[in-house]
């Protein structure tokens, strides 16, 4: 403001370098500076305003209420609605300016007209919401393309683990991931490191290959054949301690002796195949060594739980072995859709095994059935058996639909058994068992 200066012999200046309705007055009222746009809101120009006093254009119906009065009265800046005189509402501050009484010398007003802010106020709101869509695409984005080498990420139980374990990442907390042997256990272990801000090295441990006599030894490396234990070497990493569910009572009273009383300045991620929680209702595993672990918690479901993830998992290693053995082999129909019926106890590395088995047992560009190890061949009333051109989508569905029930209807004793494995509700197995046969009773399978 180079150009308010309060002086005497000011009382006809106007402030030129401003373009905002800001009026300034003496104590009684009298307005000795104005701005080039001040009276606009109300019809005037500047210097019909220059040395009126706000009382005279109050009783003219111009100032609906003048906001001079009731800054000198208060002492303090004051905010009130104007009405001009051609109706529209003025949001108008003032603000008291003191001599070296501590009294009002001058007061400082300006105005917005409230349909300009109303305006603002809307489009802040409109840019605001905007904002909010555009950082939950971010977010979605961000996950939906989250890739991690030799993990198959299809299903939605797997984009969940992999969400869990991207929020995890990002504080130094205990982890505790579990699932059967070969879902992806250390794979998702070491995506939390590589994405978490820690710099030291990414340590495994197989608990249940240590004895008790050299666990505590193991892991400190006080000993004159141990140079360095577990804690030191993933020092500022993670240390994975895998098939921690198969740690003796004594051990498991060591290693929570250890984490409590070294403190190390390392992640701890434990891998099990058996949920935590059922192991202390059995009485199988420490309580206080459950709590101290299992501040998150991420399952990782068995391959035959997830039908999308079993689909990518072959179209990626049979790709992988057509590099690794310079060949364009593919899945016949009928043997692709007998690996979807397997149950893969042994999950990714037991189906990458067959799978290599089958590469290389098969002399042709099309690997069959016959192909198979004799362990994992269907029985002849087993085998699917449709040729897929010729037919119809719906035929083709109907017809595996009705193969892949009645064989489960032979693994399995209840419908509720089906339910769980097909991955369908139990209504469902019993509707469409109703509808291929009449073997239904109830929740057995006859």
């Amino acid at each position: 403001m180079n150009s308010m200066f309060l002086l005497p012999n000011t009382e006809e200046e106007i402030m030129d370098t401003h373009d905002e309705d800001i009026i300034i007055t003496t104590r009684e009222g009298k307005i000795i500076k104005v701005t080039q746009i001040s009276g606009e809101h109300y019809g005037l120009t500047p210097d019909e305003l220059l040395g009126k006093s706000v009382l005279d254009l109050e009783d003219q119906g111009i100032f609906t209420p003048a906001i001079t009065p009731e800054v000198v009265a208060k002492k303090k800046k004051v905010v009130m609605v104007q009405t001009t005189p051609s109706g529209r509402k003025v949001l108008i501050t003032g603000i008291p300016l003191f001599n070296d009484q501590k009294s009002v010398e001058f007061v400082i007003s300006y105005s917005y007209e409230l349909s300009e802010l109303i305006v603002m106020k809307e489009y802040l709101q409109e840019l605001e919401s905007e904002m909010t869509k555009v950082k939950e695409e971010l977010a979605y984005f961000r996950d939906q393309h989250i890739q991690i080498d030799d993990f198959i990420a299809e299903s939605g139980s797997s984009k969940r683990a992999i969400s869990t374990a991207n929020k995890m990442a990002r504080f130094p907390t205990p982890i505790v991931i579990h699932g059967e042997r070969g879902v992806g256990k250390s794979t998702l272990a070491k995506f939390i490191h590589n994405q978490s801000s820690c710099n030291g090295s990414f340590i495994e441990v197989d608990c249940s290959t240590l004895p008790d006599r050299v666990f505590e030894v193991s892991f400190t490396g006080k000993n004159d054949a141990v140079s360095s234990g577990y804690l030191s070497l993933a020092q500022n990493g993670t240390l994975v301690l895998n098939e921690i569910d198969k740690l003796s009572p004594a051990s498991q009273s060591v290693l929570l002796k250890l984490l409590t009383r070294e403190q190390p300045n390392t992640r701890i991620i434990a891998g099990t195949e058996t949920p935590l929680d059922n192991l202390v209702k059995a009485g199988t595993f420490r309580e206080d060594l459950f709590y101290y672990l299992n501040l998150a918690s991420i399952a990782l479901y068995p391959l035959r739980e997830r039908p999308e993830d079993l689909t990518q998992a072959m179209t990626v290693f049979l790709n992988g072995l057509n590099l690794k053995y310079n060949q364009k082999k593919k899945l016949d129909d009928n043997l692709y859709l007998h690996l979807l019926q397997l149950k893969w106890s042994g999950n990714f590395h037991e189906l990458k095994n067959v799978l290599e088995r089958c590469f290389i047992e098969s002399e042709a560009a099309v690997i069959t059935l016959a192909d198979l190890p004799l362990p994992y061949q269907p029985a002849e009333d087993e085998q699917i058996g449709v040729d897929i051109d010729g037919h119809t989508l719906p035929h083709i569905l109907e017809f595996v639909e009705k193969k892949v029930l009645l064989n489960a209807q032979k693994r399995y004793r209840t419908t509720t058994e089906m339910a769980r494995v097909l991955g369908i509700s139990q209504p469902s197995v019993v509707r469409k068992l109703k509808k291929y046969t009449n073997t239904v009773i109830g929740d057995e399978v006859k």
